[in-house]
């Protein structure tokens, strides 16, 4: 039987196809070995491009990191809101177990997505340095997310900057060592526990409310 040596059509992809599988390629790649690590030739070869066919789509490394970490932050965005139900409500009119939930789904969703927890947890700490290409997005960032947590904190305790503070380190320092054991433990589970600890109970947000107010 004679093999069929006629050549196999290349399957072609739109813009917006291809976009996304160069940005789910890097974020393979730059959540295992960092901004640094990586280069646009091996990402170009793991998509089937040529550099400047890579290029063509973001124009530089450094553009591509950001709207790298801006895709997915939009989709969690999306995901948290739509798994709540809550994205109809203003955030400084939750009540505090619309608070814990949101929270919750957040860890929930993270838990989903190991690999997307180790792309913003090595970019987050590589970003210190000021002369890093992603330094002034995760400032921006950390400055936004944190007035997000304290507004819908501020109707139940007293002191809702450093609550979100609190909040924010929690989550950044639980799933570090959750990525470093391997994901070898609860990350949600501890999250509740640990978030219990820093959330008032129901009675007692209440109270600090009431004396807010007088």
């Amino acid at each position: 039987m004679t093999p069929d040596r006629r050549p196999r059509k290349r399957t072609r992809l739109d813009a917006a196809q291809r976009r996304k599988q160069i940005l789910d390629e890097a974020m393979r790649l730059v959540g295992r070995r960092g901004y640094h690590g990586f280069s646009i030739q091996e990402l170009a070869q793991r998509c089937k491009l040529t550099n400047a066919g890579l290029l063509y789509y973001f124009g530089s490394k450094e553009r591509l990191l950001i709207e790298l970490l801006e895709d997915r932050e939009r989709r969690d965005t999306t995901a948290v809101t739509s798994a709540t139900g809550l994205q109809r409500e203003s955030v400084d009119r939750l009540s505090l177990e619309d608070v814990r939930q949101v929270f919750h789904e957040i860890i929930a969703r993270n838990v989903s997505q190991p690999d997307i927890v180790r792309l913003f947890n090595v970019l987050a700490s590589e970003a210190l340095d000021p002369g890093h290409p992603a330094h002034d997005y995760f400032r921006k960032r950390e400055a936004r997310v944190l007035g997000s947590f304290a507004s819908m904190l501020a109707p139940h305790v007293p002191e809702p900057e450093l609550t979100a503070r609190e909040l924010l380190a929690l989550i950044f320092g639980l799933e570090s060592q959750w990525l470093r054991a391997g994901q070898g433990f609860d990350l949600l589970g501890a999250w509740d526990k640990a978030a219990a600890m820093v959330l008032p109970p129901a009675a007692r947000a209440r109270r600090s409310r009431t004396g807010l107010r007088r």
